[in-house]
């Protein structure tokens, strides 16, 4: 069952290195928590330690009792050495449900809600891990890509 604005696909995944911050985050609040996490990915970029490729990856790990554990990373071009909070990360791989939203980052909700939807429809169990892959930023909402994946059990 996909939505009529989300067409939700089963693809296998390989792991991308990136480099990240992992936090704990309240459920809700990644809007006004993402920016310092990232400031500290992208300072290491800026001083020459991480080579960066720009494309903000988000990786949620675990949510317990309200908080979401989350490492909020930029692509790399490089192989690097840990410069403190910011740590040499992978996505997950294997088998995932993927789509893409398209529109203001506030509306990824509905994305994330077809996915879950699509794999009630098709009895796919999910496997922990889901990311976000955010296109370059757009000044227009309607043209701000964002690909969602969760990864799947069994697969």
């Amino acid at each position: 069952m996909n939505s009529p604005r989300y067409a939700v696909s089963e693809m296998p995944v390989t792991a991308r290195a990136v480099a990240g911050v992992r936090a704990q985050v309240a459920v809700g609040r990644i809007p006004q928590e993402f920016g310092k996490h990232l400031d500290l990915v992208y300072a290491a970029g800026k001083s020459g330690a991480v080579s960066l490729d720009g494309q903000n990856i988000f990786i949620y790990r675990d949510a317990s009792n309200g908080i979401l554990t989350v490492d909020f990373c930029v692509g790399i071009n490089a192989p690097f050495d840990a410069v403190g909070a910011v740590t040499p990360l992978d996505t997950p791989s294997g088998t995932a449900a993927t789509t893409t939203h398209w529109g203001a980052y506030g509306e990824i909700g509905a994305a994330n809600a077809a996915i879950l939807a699509w794999c009630r429809a098709n009895n796919r169990v999910l496997a922990g891990p889901s990311w976000e892959v955010y296109g370059h930023w757009q000044p227009e909402p309607a043209h701000c890509r964002t690909d969602i994946y969760y990864l799947l059990a069994g697969a």
